[in-house]
This record gives C-alpha cells, sequence and structure tokens, in this order.
C-alpha cells in the first residue's frame, strides 16, 4: 500500500496520468437478462480508442456504476482493459470507485487496481452531504490503500459540496489526486473557473477538466481535458471537434451543427436512460439501464432517431 497521505506528498507514480484530452465514459451495456454485456462494451471501448480518444472511465455517472455488484464491477473492467489494451490504438483505461462509505470506496479501488485499471475517478458523497474535512480525509484514505492516480469528480449540484480551489491544492499535494473533472458550467458559477484551479495547483502538474455536454459542444473555456459520456457512443466527430478546438481551428460545420443538435434532444432526457436509448440507436446492443432509471419514452426515442439519421457521413 501507499504511504502518500502519511508522507505528506502524493505518491510518485500518480504524477504520470492520462486525465488529459478527451476522455470517454462509455454506458454498461446490459443484455435482455438485465447483465452486462461485456462484448459491447468491449466493441465501445475498442471504437473509441481506434478514433482517437485518450482514455476511457467505466463504471462512471454514464456507466450507472453504483447499480452494479462487486463481481459485475470486477467483470467490467476486466472487459475494459483488455479491450482498451489491444491493438495499436490502445488507451488507459480508469475505473470510477464511488461509494456511500469510505469501506465501500476503498474495496471499489482495490477491485480496480487488481482488475488492471490505470486510474481512478472518485466522487466523494455520503448519504448526507460532507464538509471539506470528510471530503478531504475520504482521498487521504484512499491514497494510503492504493497507489493509483485519482481524478477528483467535483458533483457539486448532486453532492451539496463543492471542491474549492484551496482543498484541491491540499489534495494534489498530500494525496494521489492529480486532475479534477468539474462542471462547465453551473448555475450559480461564474466564469473563469478554469483558471481559478489552475492558479490554485500551480506547478503540481494537476489536470483540469470539465465535464457537460452542452457546454463542451457549445464552446466551453479552454481546459485539459473533457470528460464526456457521449463521446464513448460517437467518438469520431467528439475527437474531431476536441481537436479542432485544442488547435484553435474551426470545426467542421456539419459536425458541430449535428454534435449541438444532438445535445440538445440528449439534455431534454434522462442522462443515463438517454445514453442507452442512443446507443441502441447507433447499433450498439443494451437493454435500458437499471431501475430506478426509466426507458426513454418512445416520443424522446423517435427525436434521436431524427437526428441520428442526420449523423454526417465521411
Amino acid at each position: 500500500s501507499s504511504s502518500a497521505a502519511s508522507s505528506g506528498r502524493a505518491a510518485e507514480p500518480a504524477r504520470v496520468t492520462a486525465f488529459r484530452g478527451l476522455l470517454a465514459y462509455p454506458i454498461t451495456p446490459l443484455t435482455d437478462d438485465d447483465v452486462p454485456d461485456l462484448d459491447a462494451l468491449g466493441r465501445l471501448v475498442r471504437d473509441a480508442a481506434g478514433a482517437g480518444v485518450d482514455g476511457v472511465v467505466v463504471l462512471a455517472s454514464s456507466g450507472a456504476g453504483v447499480t452494479f455488484d462487486p463481481d459485475e464491477r470486477e467483470a467490467v473492467v476486466r472487459a475494459a482493459v483488455a479491450a482498451g489494451s489491444t491493438g495499436a490504438t490502445a488507451v488507459p483505461v480508469h475505473v470510477a470507485v464511488s461509494g456511500a462509505s469510505t469501506r465501500e470506496v476503498l474495496a471499489r479501488a482495490r477491485a480496480a487496481r487488481d482488475a488492471g485499471a490505470d486510474g481512478l475517478v472518485l466522487a466523494p458523497f455520503s448519504y448526507l452531504p460532507l464538509d471539506e474535512a470528510e471530503v478531504v480525509a475520504l482521498f487521504e484514505a484512499v491514497a494510503a490503500d492504493v497507489d493509483l492516480p485519482v481524478c477528483f469528480y467535483n458533483r457539486s449540484v448532486q453532492t451539496a459540496y463543492d471542491l474549492t480551489p484551496g482543498a484541491l491544492a491540499h489534495l494534489a499535494r498530500t494525496t494521489t489526486v492529480v486532475a479534477v473533472k468539474d462542471a462547465a458550467s453551473t448555475p450559480a458559477r461564474p466564469g473563469g473557473r478554469v483558471a481559478e484551479l489552475r492558479d490554485a495547483t500551480d506547478g503540481l502538474g494537476v489536470s483540469v477538466g470539465l465535464s457537460g455536454d452542452v457546454p463542451l459542444v457549445r464552446g466551453a473555456e479552454p481546459a485539459d481535458a473533457w470528460h464526456t459520456g457521449l463521446a464513448a457512443l460517437v467518438p469520431a466527430e467528439y475527437v474531431a471537434l476536441r481537436r479542432a478546438r485544442t488547435a484553435g481551428t474551426v470545426p467542421d460545420a456539419r459536425v458541430a451543427r449535428w454534435l449541438h443538435d444532438l445535445t440538445a434532444v440528449l439534455a431534454d432526457l434522462r442522462p443515463v436512460s438517454g445514453f442507452h436509448a442512443l446507443a441502441t440507436l447507433l447499433g450498439v446492443p443494451t437493454a435500458p439501464p437499471r431501475g430506478p432509471s426509466l426507458p426513454v419514452p418512445p416520443d424522446g426515442v423517435a427525436r434521436l432517431r431524427e437526428i441520428v439519421a442526420r449523423r454526417p457521413r465521411g
């Protein structure tokens, strides 16, 4: 185990991370028997890698990770790692390990490490909102137990805890946190968040990344990484958009418009359910996500089908 927390610095291997560029978060496809479809998952990972994404994260929000038991999670991670390490376009595979208790988080983190994960993504939450001391203690516990780089998944709207720049800097100095996944926009947050987090962690090698398909597609502020579930379903289009934005060039107008329209429809649907419905329309076999999530209603599927029919070719 790592002594990062007790030594007052991050473990050395965590300084090298792939939490940069375009990170794709695939759904966890399900069979009609409501078990993970590992072949379909492998296809998603291979297709995303082949299209040029920079990394994959499984079992996060898009992958409905909290709905699977330990054996299912292990099978998903091993299938994703195997798919991500094959061929000429291998990519690192990271695993979301959030849980309602520190004990559960640590068990998931160890299992992810043992199954070959390259890094961890962790959103701190519990039945009651956590305060900053409790959040810091959770990440210290992970660093002391599992020597893998960690991305702090800041879900302030859902968890009622919003990561402060000072807390991120502290975690970057004392634990294995090397990246943050932050919302590209929230109702109460002004612009300049990326610069604020970068300033607080200057010289610490932290990757400041953003999530949220609507603001990403429509022009979020530049960031070290984009974290997106949609990129795992339409990776070629998302890679093209990310590369154009990073290079400061104008994206292909057809691709940009199509992604704009697609994200507008998805924004009106329940997030995981919308991705499962879109996956089916794109030829990825999957049942709807496990309850309590409900399938997309027929009118929503019809709207998605119309968008898919307009997908740019070539």
